[in-house]
């Protein structure tokens, strides 16, 4: 099946203004996101903590929201969750185990030695190690006036109820403790149910998940995240090459780039969080990009052979063309089902499927536009180079 049949459009002679167009939407997408300060993260990378509610019947999601609202966390982020309608996941940022442990810790301090004058100076919360059988916890540098015999300080400590997996003494002023984890998703939880109990009397609540992550593992999974991009990018880079030839390999990771840089700048404009799900989407999209692109690398290699005596610009656009049918349906195919999920999935999975939507659609034209138009551009420098050279001697 074809769309279209011997097609002869100029693409490669568009290719200018094609490079004006993604230019000002990348930087439309930059400075959307210097002016934000960043991109908005969700609570997988910021930190933050996740809740999972469930009700014996749906309910209203604009009234969880205003529920929310009335404990004090107005910037909650709620989706409604499974096919019943009557779960939620909420997820607030800022709530960290760390400021827990602050207070738990000043509180035992001050209960066991009032007259010290106790300061925490720094909280960083530590990721388990089941290695080590070490389940997570908190480390707290803390100041005082004096800081007593520490041994004999974290017995009495503990004997008062306080647990304390290590404690150091730094200096005569300044002593280090490390604490279990407190479980502040679980205040937090317990925070929520207690808003909802008291807003909805009629409906029985359930916590069915907890989850918090620090701002450290927040930021590892950040820098995995982009980091999985460019080790893909680069690999690309590779096998490109050594399929092709470099100008191929630099077309098709600079038109990946491009589908990335839209993407997530689209994201900063509509002001759309930049989850897990998102990176996932990414992923796929430069897997997606990378296959259509190669496919137009195959016919342009497949012609060069065949149509020696037509210019390069020119073998390209009909290479393009050639292929341009079979982009099309594929494209279509796929862009049905995201579709599909973008409108018909849910809260849930929409940002994945607006990622995706956005991704095919650049993907597809960078294969088209951007790709090709690089080869095409990087073989008249060559050939110019070649003329001048001649021209010289």
């Amino acid at each position: 099946m074809e769309f279209f049949h011997k097609t002869n459009f100029n693409i490669i002679g568009f290719r200018y203004k094609a490079f004006i167009i993604s230019g000002v939407i990348i930087l439309a997408g930059l400075v959307s996101m210097v002016a934000k300060h960043g991109y908005k993260l969700s609570v997988e990378f910021k930190g933050g903590t996740l809740v999972q509610v469930k009700f014996d019947e749906p309910v209203p999601i604009a009234n969880v929201r205003s529920s929310m609202a009335r404990a004090g966390y107005a910037n909650a982020e709620i989706q409604q969750y499974g096919e019943g309608g009557d779960e939620y996941i909420i997820k607030v940022g800022g709530v960290e185990e760390a400021g827990y442990a602050s207070e738990h810790l000043l509180e035992g301090l001050n209960k066991v030695a009032p007259e010290l004058k106790w300061k925490v100076l720094s909280a960083q919360q530590m990721a388990p190690d089941l290695s080590r059988g070490f389940e997570g916890g908190t480390l707290l540098v803390v100041a005082a006036d004096s800081i007593p015999e520490i041994q004999a300080f974290t017995a009495r400590m503990k004997e008062s109820g306080y647990g304390i997996l290590e404690a150091t003494k730094e200096t005569s002023t300044r002593a280090a403790f490390k604490i279990p984890l407190l479980g502040a998703e679980s205040k937090v939880a317990e925070a929520f149910k207690a808003e909802l109990a008291r807003d909805f009397p009629d409906r029985a609540i359930e916590i069915r998940r907890t989850e918090t992550i620090g701002p450290k593992v927040g930021k590892e999974l950040q820098g995995r995240a982009w980091a999985a991009i460019i080790v893909s990018l680069f690999g690309i880079l590779i096998y490109v090459s050594w399929r092709f030839e470099l100008k191929f390999a630099v077309g098709a990771v600079i038109a990946l780039a491009h589908d990335v840089l839209v993407t997530v700048g689209l994201f900063s404009i509509f002001n759309r969080e930049i989850s897990l799900f998102v990176v996932a989407a990414l992923l796929t999209i430069v897997g997606y990009s990378i296959n259509d692109t190669i496919v137009v690398y195959d016919r342009i290699r497949e012609n060069f052979g065949l149509r020696r005596r037509e210019s390069y610009e020119g073998m390209v656009n009909v290479s393009v063309n050639e292929t341009l049918s079979r982009t099309i349906i594929t494209v279509l195919t796929v862009f049905i089902v995201t579709m599909f999920l973008l409108f018909m999935g849910g809260e849930f999975v929409r940002d994945f499927a607006l990622a995706m939507t956005i991704g095919l659609v650049t993907g597809t034209y960078s294969s088209v536009y951007v790709a090709s138009a690089i080869v095409v551009e990087w073989q008249n420098r060559i050939t110019n180079r070649r003329k001048t050279v001649r021209t010289a001697a």
